[in-house]
Parts: structure tokens; sequence; C-alpha cells
């Protein structure tokens, strides 16, 4: 989906900004993560046997969390050593702190090893996505049920709290490393390096706060047969990446000589990446589902909540007139996942009907009926079904598509 210059006069700037970046992500990066795996594949198969051959002996508590928190904890001695005109110090404890950051990966796989070992659980099910059946099985007794948010949000606090707290650490490190700046050669370029990489930082960061607090309790689908991305390199590689530049870059920035501009090299290197990496999290898809059902349930909350997961906005459609519908129409708006609601909607779409109202992907469930695809819109693969495996696929076109 595009929109006009008029609407957005940076619009023909950044566009030229993601073609500069996608060149750099395409020509520097995917080799450069070749070799990144490479190493980090080996480390990681060396701590895992580490970990493997003392599972005796390894405490409850060290767990991933536990080591995020320790990292994080390290921003304090890091400023103060700094503050005092150290340098070796601070340039180990961020390198120590980077690798923290690859252990507490390692140290959860493990230890979600050792729990579906214990239980005797195979941790590998059929579902590709991490999606829930949400059953209510009697117990006899009464009992709390945590809701779908929490729930949700229990099971993502890790990463959430792993990505945070690796800006919570480096973010003040850039900022104080600001002062040491006037005086010294490049002094432009370092200002304008370590301003974007704090700016980039604070905009990803603020952005997985607002995703993590306000998210539906419901998983969004693993998107397959389709990738919404057209980048050469994955979100998760480039975050690879963007991680070993800045935190390296900043280890050898703090250290004086030519250590500085090593580190000054890797830190702009890092600048394209955090750039493309918030410019993901921002990227803008709409996307539209039918909302004209008789039962107004947990399912119709768990279809529109998944569909909002797959974009940054989500349209509901309701077919007929007003009058006729009135209690559908105000059933959405009172949804929490819907920004938007289309009155009278039609029974038929076709791209015309998406281009017209700005609409990316259309997105239904199994076994949906009363809604028909122009074979345009398959063609496209604009039109996605969820299954009930928890994925989304792109629907083919077979004549005029009734599910």
């Amino acid at each position: 989906m595009t929109g006009s210059a008029s609407e957005n006069p940076f619009r023909p700037l950044f566009q030229l900004i993601d073609a500069i970046v996608e060149q750099y992500l395409a020509f520097f990066i995917q080799p450069f993560l070749k070799v990144h795996e490479q190493i980090y594949s080996e480390l990681n198969r060396v701590l895992r046997a580490a970990l493997d051959n003392n599972k005796d002996t390894i405490p409850a508590w060290f767990t991933a969390n536990f080591i995020t928190y320790v990292r994080t904890v390290l921003v304090i001695p890091c400023l103060v050593l700094l503050s005092w005109g150290q340098m070796v110090l601070p340039s180990i404890i961020v390198v120590a702190v980077d690798f923290g950051d690859f252990l507490d990966g390692v140290v959860a796989r493990y230890w979600v090893d050792v729990r579906a070992e214990a239980s005797a659980k195979v941790t590998t099910d059929s579902k590709d996505s991490d999606d829930d059946s949400f059953e209510v099985v009697s117990s006899r007794s009464s009992r709390r049920i945590s809701s779908w948010q929490v729930s949700h949000q229990n099971k993502s606090y890790g990463g959430f709290i792993d990505a945070v707290c690796d800006k919570a650490f480096v973010v003040p490190c850039w900022i104080f490393l600001l002062s040491r700046v006037p005086g010294t050669g490049m002094a432009f370029v370092q200002y304008v390096v370590l301003f974007c990489l704090i700016l980039a930082e604070t905009a990803s960061g603020s952005i997985r706060f607002r995703a993590y607090y306000s998210s539906g309790g419901v998983p969004a689908p693993t998107v397959k047969g389709l990738d919404f991305s057209s980048s050469a390199v994955k979100a998760d590689h480039v975050g690879k990446a963007k991680q070993t530049f800045e935190m390296v870059g900043t280890a050898l920035f703090i250290l004086p000589f030519f250590f500085k501009y090593i580190g000054l090299v890797l830190l702009m290197f890092a600048v394209p990446l955090a750039y493309e990496s918030v410019r993901r999290k921002v990227n803008s898809r709409v996307i539209y589902v039918d909302g004209t059902v008789k039962n107004f349930d947990h399912k119709t909350i768990k279809f529109w909540t998944q569909a909002k997961g797959m974009g940054s906005k989500l349209v509901v459609g309701i077919q007929g007139t007003t009058t006729q519908n009135s209690d559908m129409v105000l059933n959405a708006c009172s949804s929490s996942r819907v920004d938007e609601v289309m009155a009278e909607a039609p029974s038929k779409i076709d791209l015309y009907f998406l281009d017209k109202n700005k609409i990316d992907y259309i997105v239904l469930y199994t076994g949906q009926t009363g809604l028909e695809m122009d074979d345009d819109v398959l063609n496209a693969n604009r039109c996605l079904g969820i299954g009930e495996d928890g994925s989304a696929r792109p629907v083919k076109a077979k004549g005029s598509h009734k599910e």
C-alpha cells in the first residue's frame, strides 16, 4: 500500500533511505551474518555442553531473567568507573554484558528442556505458533484462571525484558560518552553517531513497552508462504548484527588511541541497523476482517486479536444496513482490538475495495462463510487464512472463494 507524496512530503526521502539501507543489508550485513552465525553456533554448543554436564550443580535461581537483571545492574559500576576516568574496566564490563546477552538465551533454552524432561512432555507439538486452546477443564473445585493477557505477558516477559534491558544498559553509556567528545578528532561524526543510536534505541524501547502492555493476550499467527518484509535479511538477524556492532563498538569506543576510532566505525555500522529495526516495528499494515457474526463471543475476540497482531491497524467490516446490524457495529466498536469499523461493508471483496480503503490484507478464519473474494485479491496474495494450527497462509484462488 502506498500513499501520495502530498500526504507525506518526507515519504520520498524515507524511501531513498530505505533503499540504501536495504542495499547495505544485502551486500554487507548478510555476508557478515554467515560468519557471525558460525561463531555463535560453536559458542552455543560449548556453553550448552557445559550446562548439561553440570546439571546437578546448577541452582534453580540461575535463570535467563537472573542473568538479564545482573547485566543490567552492571550499568551502575560501568558509569561510575567512566566518571572516574577509567577505560579498560568499563570496556571489559561492556563485553561481559554482551556475552551475558548471549548466555541468557542459552540458559533459557536449557531450562525449557529441563522442565520438559522433568514433566515427561515433548516440548514441540503440532502447532507452529504458541497459540493456546484456552480450554476450561473442570476440576470440581473453585480456582482462579489467568486472563489471556496475563498469560501471554507471563510467557513473553523474558523476551521483552531481555530487549529492554539491553537498551537500559547501553543508552546511559552513550549519553555519558557524549561528554568525552569535545576536544577529540571527528567530533561532529561522533556526536551524530551517538545521537542517532540514542534516539533509535530509545524509540525502539518505547515501542516494545507499548506493544507488551497493550498486548491483546493472543499471540499473532505465524505467517507461512508469505514474507511481509521484502528485505533480504530477517528481523532477528538484523537485531543480532546490531547488538554485536553496538556492544563491541561501545567497548572499543571507550578505549583511547586508535581503538576509539575502530569503535566509532563499528557504531557507524550499527546506525543503519538501528534505523531498520525501528522502521520494521512502526511499519504500517492495515488488516481487514469481516465482523458480520451473530454470536459475539470469545472465539470472535480471539480471531480479531490474532488479526490485529498481524498488522498495525484492524478494520472490521459489518455487512448489511446499519439499522439491521446496529448491535454488531456497536460490539465491534466496543472491542479494544478494533481501530475502525466499516458499516454496510460489501459481501464481496475486490482489489478496488482494498486499494480505495488503503487495506493491505484481508484475514479469514477456518470455516468462515458469507464473504466472497475476487480472484484478483487471491492471486495478489492479499487474503490470508488462519488455520486450526494457528498459522496464517495465503488463500489460493479457486474460482469465487467462499469458505
